[in-house]
């Protein structure tokens, strides 16, 4: 297909308004006519520049969809850039770029003009410090709580979007230039009067056909970059038996430190990093802490991380607070570390050693409301955050593997995973659990498990096949009867359930259920026979959010542009109903037919495998806009839904497929029409339903630029939507595009 000669030059016309390239190529007697014999070389000259520099704008400015083939996946392919401009104003159309993150599974391809990337807000909220570091109204100001975060003007976390880059850039960064303005705010900073702010850039392969050949692994996100796998398929995703693995990829725990003592009170919600008495908060959307549980190995991170301090066991918005020790002089009490939050809370960490002091850490809050209760409200499909880490236990005897303290430290929360196809086949799992924390300590705290990730997942057919895994993970265990008898220690609360938003049902083995708090073996009083306990650690495990049905218009902006991006042949509506009994009439109008051969309607009882039922033939005629009919015969088939779609052959033999539609026999699906057509001032959106739902209507340009968005309300049987301010636009082409039960319409519109 010669995708540059679509839409490219405007010619002049005679009579009727509209002259097609066809009857203008070099060489052809309306174009001698036109422009005359004596300047029609240095014509064809003026024509072929200019095709040459239309053909380099499209290249520039539109975006990279696949048309053809099957790529076999068998890692993460997405390539990650943090986000070093200090704020990405609503509009922007520049944003400046670090270099990508470097790492296993971090990708190696740069970001080339035309990719599609994904914008996504890492951490960013503010947290409420009252002036007194006992005070419970940490966090998110609500008392009693000692959690959350507060929703300012730049409580960001979870925003995203997709974009299309315009110009190249390195893996050493650099700007990056978009197509359109962004829909959000996007903010970095690091570490000061706030937690710290991070964004990153993630460039996403487009395949027209995927098939998962092994399992995709997604990178620990290292406080700049990564945690999150982006797929997107065209056509169709094959899951092919394999996994997407993001259990552990979020936020991180907390590091565990073995500390001597120090100053302040059993009660306190917050204290530095430098004071030697308490543990480590773990990290979240509104901020990273001093001492990190780096996938195993302690990272020293030099700066506070949160304000006021990154010890103590408030829960600074969905990561879980770190132990406060009962006893600060000398860290020797030992409560467990609060579990991380994000679908739900994550549970509080069990009570300090002999002492019996309810000094746990809190579980992370929520995303959702600032007191970090059960009910999400910020989360959506186009809003979604990582798993919080874990907070650590306090220690002092340094007991567990590996030592020093270490065996106490929180864990990481899951990855996030977005998965984009028009068809999903085969089965597979995706799992973005938070991971459990160590259970090696023996006479020391604990830390908190790592809260369930988030998945969303979008496709209009073959949910069932794929298993969604945002489980909380575990607290940290500890077994002081066996160093002599000695009684119980803190146990780590559990990581809460994480996140799934996906627009069909996935299969029954799917689980956002919270984790399990930890337990503690020790004789309670002492010389009584050794009990296993959760010893104070919150046994309320949460489960998270599941959603798995929701409108189109939910979805982050741009994430389905390749789905529902022009072909080579513009396919303007392509719809199949049952006209009668044994009878499915397939229709479909295409418009820029320069190389198109024949289409094959093909035919499939399960969205898999297809089989063709007959061949229209591509008009020859000079018309704008082509209309075709098939009439199928499905006596033979014994199935009561049926899909079809069409095979688009070119004269040189390539081909490419439309979208899959779906006809449930009986049944009349949704048509729509465009009156009047040319239009002036405007137009009215006629639209045919069998059902309530909630439809999306863009208003696109040549150049494929969005110029209007309008959600709306479909009710049973015809609707009208109006399409007004069309005086403003300039004459030409435009296309009318309406998503609706996950199904794309296109219907042209000329603007006169």
């Amino acid at each position: 297909m010669k995708r540059t000669q679509i839409n490219t030059i405007p010619y002049p016309v005679s009579g009727s308004g509209i002259t097609t390239r066809k009857n203008l190529l070099p060489g052809s007697a309306m174009a001698m006519n036109f422009f005359g014999k004596r300047s029609f070389s240095v014509i064809c000259k003026i024509l072929f520049f200019a095709l040459l520099l239309s053909s380099i704008s499209i290249i520039s400015y539109s975006q990279n969809c696949a048309t053809s083939g099957t790529h076999s996946q068998s890692g993460n392919e997405n390539t990650y850039y943090p986000g070093t401009q200090a704020i990405v104003s609503v509009g922007s159309t520049s944003i400046t770029l670090g270099a990508a993150g470097s790492g296993t599974n971090f990708g190696t391809t740069p970001i080339a003009a035309g990719d599609i990337l994904l914008l996504i807000q890492m951490q960013g909220t503010q947290l409420n410090i009252p002036g007194s570091s006992t005070s419970s109204l940490y966090g998110g100001s609500v008392s009693g709580q000692g959690r959350g975060f507060t929703t300012s003007t730049n409580f960001l976390a979870g925003m995203m979007e997709f974009v299309i880059a315009t110009n190249a850039v390195p893996l050493a960064g650099g700007t990056l230039n978009i197509t359109s303005g962004t829909v959000n705010k996007y903010m970095y900073s690091a570490f000061g009067t706030y937690g710290q702010y991070t964004y990153q850039v993630i460039r996403v392969p487009s395949y027209y056909n995927i098939q998962l050949t092994s399992t995709i692994t997604t990178p620990l996100w290292n406080g700049s970059t990564g945690g999150v796998t982006v797929i997107s398929a065209v056509n169709q995703l094959d899951f092919n038996n394999q996994n997407i693995n993001a259990l552990g990829a979020g936020f991180r725990g907390g590091g565990g430190r073995a500390l001597n003592g120090g100053s302040g009170s059993k009660n306190d919600y917050y204290t530095l990093s430098t004071n030697n008495a308490n543990a480590s908060k773990g990290e979240g959307i509104s901020g990273t802490p001093r001492y990190i549980n780096n996938n195993g190995v302690l990272l020293d991170n030099v700066v506070e991380g949160y304000p006021s301090g990154s010890y103590a066991r408030g829960a600074p918005g969905n990561a879980g607070g770190g132990a406060t020790d009962s006893d600060p002089a000398s860290n020797d009490q030992n409560a467990g570390g609060g579990g991380g939050g994000n679908g739900s809370y994550g549970g509080w960490g069990g009570n300090g050693w002999y002492s019996f002091g309810a000094t746990g850490g809190k579980g992370g809050a929520a995303f959702s409301t600032t007191a970090g209760l059960n009910a999400p409200t910020y989360a959506s499909p186009s809003r979604l955050v990582m798993g919080g880490g874990g907070g650590a236990g306090t220690s002092n005897n340094a007991t567990g593997t590996p030592g020093g303290g270490f065996a106490s430290s929180g864990a990481a929360g899951g990855g996030l995973v977005i998965v984009d196809a028009l068809q999903i086949i085969g089965t597979g799992t995706i799992d973005v659990s938070g991971a459990s924390a160590n259970s090696t300590v023996t006479i020391d705290g604990s830390g908190g498990g790592g809260a369930g990730g988030s998945i969303l997942i979008y496709a209009n057919s073959g949910h069932s096949g794929i298993t969604a895994i945002a489980k909380g993970g575990d607290g940290g265990s500890n077994n002081p009867a066996s160093v002599g008898g000695a009684t119980e220690h803190g146990p780590g609360g559990y990581g809460g359930g994480g996140v799934v938003y996906s627009n069909g049902t996935l299969n029954v083995a799917t689980s956002v259920s919270g984790g399990n708090p930890g337990t503690s073996t020790g004789p309670i009083p002492p010389g009584v026979v050794n009990t296993i306990s959760h010893y104070g650690a919150d046994s309320t495990s949460q489960t998270g959010v599941l959603v798995q049905s929701f409108p189109v218009n939910q979805l982050p902006p741009n994430m389905n542009i390749c789905q529902s991006s022009v072909l080579p042949v513009t396919i303007l509506n392509f719809s199949a109903s049952s006209t009668a009994v044994n009878n499915v009439e397939v229709s479909w109008s295409t418009s820029q037919e320069i190389n198109s051969s024949y289409y094959v309607v093909e035919r499939s009882t399960d969205a898999s495998n297809f089989v063709s039922v007959g061949q229209v033939s591509a008009s020859q005629s000079a018309e704008e806009i082509h209309n075709y009919n098939f009439d199928d015969y499905t006596g033979s088939v014994n199935s009561s839904v049926v899909y079809y779609r069409l095979k688009i052959v070119d004269i040189d033999g390539k081909f490419t497929y439309s979208k899959t539609v779906s006809v449930r026999m009986g049944e009349p699906l949704t048509k729509i029409s465009v009156y009047p057509n040319p239009a002036s001032d405007f137009a009215v959106l006629n639209l045919y339903s069998d059902k309530q739902s909630v439809a999306m209507m863009k208003l696109i340009d040549d150049a494929g630029k969005m110029l209007m968005y309008k959600s709306f309300t479909v009710n049973t049987g015809n609707n009208s939507l109006m399409i007004d301010q069309l005086g403003s636009l300039p004459k030409g082409i435009y296309i009318v595009q309406v998503i609706f039960d996950n199904s794309l319409y296109n219907q042209k519109l000329i603007k006169k």
